[in-house]
């Protein structure tokens, strides 16, 4: 009978050891801790995955992507990831194509967690329409595991059509004067 007892106790001490390795592999080692995103003046703070940013950009604003990295992992026996780069993706925004932009490289210590800013500027010949953000952090743990999370957003933009933009003029003749017909601006 002790010996019964004695097996039972090893099957639940090794189901349990593998359980408890299963929760900590299965823990993401990186997380994004705080996502803010600037429209013109205007911020939009605490972002999650799926959500859509409030205010809508417009043609020539700057789009600012404040990103908090964190390394889950707490104890200081834990792992270093390192080489972690930031990058974010307005997919199709510029005349189809995507617009990117990445951080430089860094290293955040277990239970640290390092913020990087990323800025576009919206082209002034874009159409009026929501955009998929993908905001992705990819590094690699002492053990050379690779990391990474991903998160997408949505950036509406609208273009109000009463509203132009002069990127370019000419004034023909170069002098004007009361009294000159035949004056264009162009």
């Amino acid at each position: 009978m002790v010996k019964i007892k004695a097996k039972s106790m090893l099957v639940v001490f090794v189901m349990f050891v593998l359980l408890m390795n299963l929760a900590y592999a299965a823990k993401q080692a990186l997380e994004f801790s705080d996502v803010d995103v600037k429209v013109g003046s205007k911020t939009d703070k605490n972002l999650r995955n799926g959500e859509t940013i409030s205010d809508e950009a417009k043609p020539g604003d700057t789009v600012e992507f404040r990103v908090q990295v964190k390394n889950n992992y707490t104890n200081a026996e834990d792992l270093d990831i390192e080489n972690i780069q930031v990058r974010v993706t307005i997919q199709d925004i510029d005349d189809g194509d995507e617009m990117e932009e990445e951080s430089s490289d860094f290293d955040v210590r277990p239970g640290s967690d390092k913020r990087v800013t990323l800025k576009f500027q919206v082209p002034l010949e874009v159409d009026e329409d929501d955009y998929d953000v993908i905001i992705e952090a990819e590094g690699e743990d002492q053990n050379d595991t690779n990391q990474d999370i991903e998160m997408r957003l949505r950036l509406e933009v609208n273009k109000e059509s009463h509203k132009l933009i002069i990127t370019r003029s000419t004034l023909s003749p170069v002098e004007a004067a009361c009294g000159k017909k035949n004056i264009q601006v162009g």
